[in-house]
């Protein structure tokens, strides 16, 4: 499959990147950032004319009036999907300008170039247009093959949760900005946490506020909820205190409600702990590995290894009463992790 993506910004490229790593055919364009000379396309009619599947890696708004600059050079063999972190307006636009003529579906990756940096797993959402089931699943191939879990949805099902998480904690994040709230050296852990969170935001995706805001239908309903349930908690604060009442106002601590479960996260912690030292030393070997493969001329990403290796892993995991496909979505971030330790040796 020749894959062409249109829009070569921080996701655009991050997903070229995961996409060469896989060993896939691929063209970009963006009329405004800058492309490897090696996959750039002259225009998008050229991209789409090359191409199999066509990648929308533009911003929302934009979305309808690229498909009608590429429309008059798309034809049946084509797959048209968008990477939007909202789904219901571009399933919409892909639906009315698509049809039934070219086969389409919405997706939403659920990472993004801190993520991939990270190593994290992968998932992201897909949203099957009706009209083309053949279409979406060869995009789940897609991005099953990018290491990637796929998760299906509707586009209005999947806004309501991406308002009532993605768009509230890009929410929260700039109110904590807002009201100038930042770590200090004598932060609590309870505020690291939500530093994390914000810090997050920033790194990953604050550009996209007004949009995650603005374009999802459902988003303004969330805010409204999450503002409304901070004045009910304000008020009874500020209210003289009943004592028969003052616990309601608690959080649950499950640890301290349960010495049992407490027992078992400090357990899950240690074992935690070897997990990352565990691997420590398998990215020093892939080090090695990387300088071996170096020395005899040989590429970094050998298929037919990693294939052998994902089998008996799922053999591995079949035997331990564990979820084969869990397992294998574990050990393809693994050697996502692997390949860019043997491309760049270790830090």
């Amino acid at each position: 499959m020749r894959i062409g993506i249109i829009g070569f910004g921080r996701f655009g490229s991050a997903l070229a990147g995961l996409i060469r790593e896989a060993g896939m055919a691929m063209q970009a364009w963006d009329p405004s950032v800058a492309v490897p000379e090696d996959i750039q396309a002259p225009s998008p009619a050229a991209l789409a004319h090359w191409a199999d599947l066509i990648v929308l890696a533009v911003p929302i708004p934009q979305t309808e009036a690229v498909l009608m600059e590429i429309r008059p050079a798309l034809e049946s063999r084509h797959i048209v999907i968008d990477v939007g972190s909202v789904k219901t307006i571009p399933c919409a636009v892909l639906d009315r300008i698509l049809a039934d003529d070219i086969p389409h579906a919405g997706t939403h990756p659920l990472f993004g170039p801190l993520s991939l940096a990270r190593a994290d797993p992968l998932q992201a959402v897909l949203c099957p247009s009706p009209r083309h089931p053949e279409a979406a699943r060869r995009v789940r191939d897609l991005f099953e093959s990018l290491g990637s879990e796929v998760i299906e949805s509707t586009p209005e099902a999947h806004d309501r949760v991406m308002a009532h998480t993605h768009a509230t904690a890009f929410f929260l994040a700039k109110g904590l900005l807002d009201m100038g709230a930042e770590e200090t050296p004598f932060a609590p852990a309870s505020f690291r946490a939500l530093a994390t969170v914000i810090e997050t935001v920033r790194a990953d995706a604050g550009h996209l506020f007004l949009a995650i805001q603005n374009e999802n239908p459902y988003a303004s309903e969330a805010r409204a909820g999450l503002i409304a349930a901070l004045q009910g908690i304000h008020a009874r604060l500020e209210a003289p205190v009943d004592p028969h009442h003052s616990k309601a106002m608690d959080l649950p601590d499950l640890g301290a409600a349960s010495p049992a479960l407490r027992e078992v996260r400090e357990v899950i912690d240690a074992l935690d702990q070897e997990l990352v030292e565990a691997l420590r030393r398998r990215s020093q070997l892939s080090a090695r590995a990387g300088e071996a493969k170096r020395a005899l001329g040989a590429p970094v990403q050998d298929p037919a290894r990693e294939t052998e290796l994902l089998k008996t892993r799922r053999a591995w995991a079949a035997q331990a009463g564990l979820d084969a496909d869990e397992i294998e979505a574990l050990f393809n971030g693994i050697l996502r992790m692997s390949r860019r330790t043997q491309g760049h040796g270790l830090k």
